[in-house]
This record gives C-alpha cells, sequence and structure tokens, in this order.
C-alpha cells in the first residue's frame, strides 16, 4: 500500500512532540506493508478511517485500493470536532 500526505497533514505532523512524530511514522510504515495496526472505518464517512496512535489519530481517505490519502492529524481530543 501507498501512503500521501496533503500538505496540511505535513504541516500538522511537524507540530507534534518528536516522540509522537516517530511512533505516529513507524505505525504509517507499518500500514505500508500490510502490518496489523489499529484502524477503523470512520461511521457515517465514505472511504475514510482512522488509524489510533497513542492518544493521536490519522485520519485517512481511501484513493484506490492500494492507495490512502492522510488529511488530518493530531490529538484525539480536537481531531474529530471537525466532523461536527
Amino acid at each position: 500500500m501507498k501512503v500521501l500526505f496533503t500538505n496540511k497533514s505535513k504541516k500538522q505532523l511537524l507540530k507534534i512532540d518528536l516522540r509522537f512524530q516517530e511512533k505516529i511514522i513507524n505505525s504509517l510504515e507499518k500500514f505500508e506493508r500490510g502490518e496489523s495496526v489499529d484502524i477503523k472505518k470512520l461511521m457515517g464517512r465514505k472511504d475514510e478511517y482512522r488509524i489510533r496512535v497513542g492518544h493521536y489519530r490519522i485520519i485517512l481517505n481511501k484513493i484506490s485500493s492500494e492507495k490512502y490519502l492522510v488529511t488530518k492529524m493530531g490529538e484525539r481530543e480536537s481531531i474529530y470536532m471537525i466532523f461536527f
């Protein structure tokens, strides 16, 4: 699988603490290799998923069967506010 980033999600990643950046990148690399990560489809959303890394969430859009686009990432408390 291939994971792509939006410019906004790249900026959001750089704002996160360095040790959590590493964990997030490791989780995305595992996902690309097809290894197990904590991923779930978002309810009420078409082709949107989230990956949980500690108290951080990564929101992905499925572009095709092999491509995902990271659209947002941040702390759990604030990331889901965008849906309301």
